[in-house]
C-alpha cells in the first residue's frame, strides 16, 4: 500500500483524534504537527513519534511538502490554510464547520477542483454504526419515503456548573458556537437522509453565556458564539426536519428519528444500536458487519469512524475512487449554517444558496 505524508495542522484535538487515526493506518505516515504553542506542539510530536513539530503553520508546510494537509485548527484559519496547502500540491482533509461562510467555503472547493487535488470534510458522523446502516436501509426502501427527520441534542460542553474555559469555541467571531461544531453533523445527516434543504426558519442564541478560565482568559468570559440552535427545515423534495440543540445541558443525551411512509428508524449517541418502529411495534435492527466498528479500549470515540473517513480519503488519493464526503458536501452545509444565522438576526425563513461551481 503506498504511504502518504502527512502534516497534521492543529495540535489540541488533532492531537488525540487526527494524529493518532493517521498514524494507526499504514497508508499514512505524520511527518509534522503544527501549532499555536511551540513548546507544547514539540511535546505533543515527541509523544507521537512525530518528526516535525512547529508554531509556524506555513513554514511547516512548505519545508515538508507533504502529500495530504489535515486542517484541525479555530474555524477563522481554515480558508488560509486549506488554500496554502493547495498550492503547495496537497490533498486536503478539513475539520467542520467548512470556513467562516459559504463564499469561503465555495473558494475552497473550487480551488481544489482547479488543483486536481482530493479534498474533503470531516464529517466522520457518517460513520458511525447505526446512522450508516439507517442510511442503507432507507435507500434500500426499508421505510418507504422518507419525509421527516428529526434530531433532538443534549450536550454538557458549557453547563452552569464548572462551564469550560472560555476559547475561541465560544467567540462568534473566530467561527465558535455549537451550530458550527455539532450543528454541521447534524445538518449533514438530515440532507443524506433527505436531500438538500430548500430553506430554513431558526432560532441561534446564548443560553449559557459563561465560561471559565483558561490560559488566554484568566478569569472567564461572557460567550458570544451560540450554545443552543433550533432549525425547521424544509428539504427541496416537500420533506421536514427539526434539529433542536442545547450545549449547556446537565448530561448528554441525542436522539435521531427519520421517518418514513411504511416505519420510523431511531438511534441514539453513541448510535450503534438502531430501532425500527412500524405498526405500533419496536424492533431492533440487526447492524451488519458492514457498519460495524471496533474500537480499541480507551480510544476517543470518534476515532473508529475517522478510520473509516481516511481509508475513504487514501482510496480516493491513490485509486481515484470518489471521495465521500466531498468538498461539495462540505458547501452545502456551509450554506445551510449561513442560512440558518441569517435566519435567526431576520426572524423569518430564509432560502439556502449553495454557491455554484466555478471553473
Amino acid at each position: 500500500m503506498k504511504r502518504l505524508r502527512v502534516v497534521i495542522l492543529g495540535a489540541s484535538f488533532g492531537r488525540h483524534v487526527h494524529a493518532v487515526g493517521f498514524a494507526r493506518h499504514e497508508g499514512f505516515e505524520v511527518v509534522g504537527i503544527a501549532g499555536a504553542d511551540a513548546d507544547k506542539t514539540r511535546r505533543t510530536a515527541d509523544e507521537l513519534g512525530i518528526p516535525e513539530a512547529s508554531a509556524d503553520w506555513r513554514g511547516l508546510l512548505e519545508s515538508v511538502r507533504p502529500d495530504v494537509a489535515c486542517v484541525v485548527t479555530p474555524v477563522d484559519l481554515h480558508h488560509r490554510m486549506m488554500m496554502a496547502a493547495l498550492d503547495l500540491g496537497a490533498h486536503v482533509l478539513c475539520e467542520k464547520p467548512t470556513a467562516m461562510n459559504r463564499y469561503q467555503a465555495a473558494e475552497m472547493r473550487d480551488h481544489a477542483r482547479r488543483a486536481g487535488r482530493v479534498a474533503t470534510i470531516n464529517h466522520e458522523f457518517r460513520f458511525q454504526p447505526a446512522r450508516h446502516a439507517a442510511l442503507a436501509l432507507v435507500r434500500a426502501g426499508g421505510i418507504g419515503v422518507p419525509h421527516r427527520g428529526a434530531i433532538v441534542a443534549r450536550n454538557p460542553v458549557w453547563p452552569r456548573r464548572a462551564p469550560r474555559g472560555m476559547s475561541w469555541l465560544s467567540q462568534a467571531e473566530r467561527g465558535g458556537g455549537i451550530l458550527g461544531a455539532l450543528g454541521s453533523h447534524h445538518s449533514d445527516c438530515l440532507r443524506t437522509f433527505l436531500g438538500e434543504p430548500r430553506s430554513v426558519f431558526a432560532s441561534v442564541r446564548v443560553d449559557q453565556p459563561l465560561r471559565g478560565p483558561s490560559a488566554s482568559a484568566p478569569e472567564g468570559g461572557i460567550a458570544t458564539a451560540d450554545d443552543g440552535v433550533t432549525i425547521h427545515y424544509e428539504f427541496e423534495n416537500g420533506s421536514t426536519g427539526l434539529l433542536d440543540m442545547n450545549a449547556s445541558a446537565p448530561t448528554r443525551w441525542e436522539r435521531y428519528e427519520i421517518y418514513g411512509e411504511e416505519a420510523t428508524l431511531r438511534w441514539e449517541a453513541p448510535a450503534d444500536r438502531l430501532w425500527r418502529l412500524a405498526d405500533g411495534r419496536e424492533e431492533e435492527v440487526d447492524i451488519g458487519a458492514e457498519h460495524r466498528l471496533w474500537p480499541r479500549e480507551g480510544d476517543h470515540p470518534l476515532l473508529a469512524p475517522f478510520g473509516v473517513l481516511i481509508q475513504r480519503l487514501h482510496d480516493a488519493i491513490t485509486l481515484g475512487v470518489p471521495m465521500e464526503p466531498s468538498f461539495d458536501d462540505a458547501v452545502a452545509v456551509q450554506s445551510v449554517l449561513d442560512a440558518v444565522r441569517a435566519s435567526s438576526a431576520a426572524r423569518a425563513a430564509v432560502r439556502v444558496e449553495i454557491p455554484a461551481v466555478l471553473a
